[in-house]
């Protein structure tokens, strides 16, 4: 279960980012837009540490 979740220093305080969690090897993110829900109703993706590694590295290397 992920109970630390984390937003960005780099977020405005808009309420319109992204959270990340991590526990016994997962990641999660989820949408602070939905912070009055319950944290078990809260939709969430969760991933292996592995692939969300392989996600932000693929983010990182990518142009605009």
């Amino acid at each position: 279960m992920i109970d630390n979740w984390r937003t960005s220093t780099y977020t405005a305080d808009n309420s319109a980012c992204v959270e990340t969690g991590w526990a016994d090897g997962m990641v999660g993110y989820r949408d602070t837009k939905q912070a009055a829900l319950p944290d078990d109703e809260r939709p969430t993706l969760v991933v292996s540490k592995d692939a969300a590694s392989v996600f932000l590295n693929m983010i990182k290397s990518l142009t605009c």
